[in-house]
């Protein structure tokens, strides 16, 4: 019997082979191990995938929920924003909800990730700007609870399958570069996180276990990713016991532990520094292998 079944991986190739190691003595036990795969489709199918294969969901899915318009659009119809930051497709709108109230609003592209192409404006900027296509506002959350005196952004990992959604206990914080200011609106203060792999770079990563009233954030987690639910319905929907999704939940802590979700991303990236693969993304997909395999839920996820 063999411990490790036919893989085909794409992406985090390294985070897989050695989730595989973890879990190798569950997998002893089975006379057969369906293949696996962890294909982005984006660079094109692989023909030897079939439907006999753990895999992906439809590329077609996954695509339309990585689009953070179309995620804004479905929290205002599903009246569901208070989960998000408010969230706006014109400077009319953004501007007669500020009603001349001086704050930050972040200008965000419809398809992006790990920050490209956002930036930040008061609102008297906010007044004389054109939104360019495939553009949405979000307004600055207040009140956000910070590290060592600088803004983090938290990601939660989700994992979907079979119809069923799956929250792990863990994640990570991307700790910005410079002192917080809340009226700041230039890019290392308030969005910029590249380089966070570099030795001596000043953007830090940590676990969102590391954080304070850890127990609290994990409950207050937990009902955000419940209200979440009815907006993923298409994607939790296109999963069977074969077709599985993976979600990075982007997220602000409030001073008060309460959560603001930023984004959601249905094409996250799994690869970060050596400490966060292993402390975190290996866990993590030897947690999701794990029950893929033996059809039991991992201690490790809790089922939302």
């Amino acid at each position: 019997m063999s411990a490790q079944p036919e893989i085909i991986v794409n992406r985090a190739s390294r985070i897989i082979a050695s989730a595989f190691h973890q879990i190798a003595g569950q997998l002893l036990p089975f006379a057969y191990l369906r293949p696996f795969s962890y294909w982005d489709a984006y660079y094109g199918t692989h023909p030897d995938i079939t439907p006999s294969h753990f895999r992906l969901l439809n590329y077609k899915c996954i695509q339309g929920f990585d689009n953070k318009g179309f995620i804004a659009r479905k929290v205002r119809d599903m009246e569901i924003a208070h989960l998000f930051p408010p969230g706006f497709f014109s400077v009319g709108e953004a501007l007669d909800y500020a009603q001349n109230k001086d704050c930050v609003w972040f200008i965000k592209p419809t398809y992006s990730t790990g920050g490209k192409g956002i930036h930040c404006l008061t609102t008297n900027e906010l007044a004389s700007y054109e939104l360019p296509p495939h553009h949405f506002i979000q307004q600055q959350v207040d009140d956000i609870e910070l590290v060592d005196g600088k803004k983090y952004t938290a990601r939660a990992y989700v994992f979907v399958h079979d119809q069923k959604v799956f929250l792990f206990d863990d994640g990570f914080v991307m700790i910005h570069g410079k002192p917080y200011d809340p009226k700041a609106t230039d890019f290392a203060t308030q969005i910029d996180h590249r380089g966070y792999h570099e030795a001596g770079s000043a953007i830090k990563m940590m676990r969102m276990t590391e954080l304070p009233e850890l127990e609290r954030k994990r409950a207050e987690l937990q009902k955000a990713i419940i209200l979440l639910k009815p907006i993923l319905a298409d994607f939790i929907n296109a999963s069977s016991k074969t077709e599985y999704g993976l979600l990075g939940v982007d997220l602000l802590f409030k001073a008060n532990h309460e959560v603001r979700l930023i984004e959601v991303n249905s094409k996250s990236n799994f690869v970060h520094t050596e400490l966060i693969n292993n402390s975190l993304n290996v866990p993590f997909f030897a947690a999701l292998l794990s029950q893929l395999y033996t059809g039991s839920i991992h201690p490790r996820f809790t089922q939302i």
